[in-house]
């Protein structure tokens, strides 16, 4: 058994070697692995997927104007609530971050919130004692009507976030895909089977390579 066995080792050794391979599997083609990674279906039209490479690439279009959309959706709501806290709370909008647009949501006026930090001791967060920094409220529904908008600004955004996500994993199945289509049409060109002669007590292949 020990010559059955360095025979078929042998054999699957010396299978790769051998076969005719169309051009997009002969190593001197470009790696449309490589180039669905780029743009999704490239390579699956490519490796002659017409359909396959349809989907890829009809998906990529959809995210990618969803995602437009979402951003732009986000900086729409975004520039609306802006408006509205300098309208019905008296803010100067000119340098402020993402924090402040969420403290003013929360808090009445710039007064009630620096007491409330004065009482927990959280001196960093203070806001200064100036007009840049002042906000106070005509009324609780305002506010309301205010943190509503700024919500819907970031959930926009937060979908937005999700199909660049959705975007690259498109690239990546894409590109696993055409591994999947390169190595098919591999197996599709060289087939064997390992034969065993209970007569001669030996392994041996039948091999068939399609041209």
């Amino acid at each position: 058994m020990g010559k059955a066995a360095i025979a078929l080792l042998s054999g699957l050794l010396l299978i790769p070697l051998h076969g005719a391979q169309p051009d997009y599997l002969s190593p001197e083609s470009r790696p449309p692995i490589l180039q669905s990674l780029i743009v999704p279906g490239w390579g699956e039209y490519l490796v002659r997927q017409p359909k396959r490479a349809k989907v890829f690439i009809l998906t990529e279009s959809a995210l990618w104007v969803s995602s437009f959309a979402s951003f732009m959706i986000s900086r729409i709501e975004e520039q609306k609530y802006i408006a509205f806290a300098a309208d019905h709370a008296g803010v100067s909008t000119d340098g402020k971050n993402k924090e402040f647009w969420i403290d003013i949501g929360n808090y009445p006026s710039t007064e009630e919130f620096n007491t409330e930090h004065l009482r927990w001791r959280d001196f960093e967060a203070l806001y200064p004692n100036t007009d840049a920094w002042q906000w106070e409220w005509d009324s609780k529904r305002d506010r309301n009507r205010f943190e509503r908008i700024r919500i819907r600004s970031d959930h926009w955004a937060l979908i937005g976030k999700f199909l660049i996500g959705g975007i690259v994993i498109n690239h990546i199945v894409s590109a696993i895909d055409v591994l999947y289509l390169k190595r098919i049409a591999l197996e599709q060109q060289i087939t064997y089977a390992p034969l065993y002669r209970t007569e001669s007590n030996q392994f041996t292949y039948s091999l068939s390579i399609t041209f």
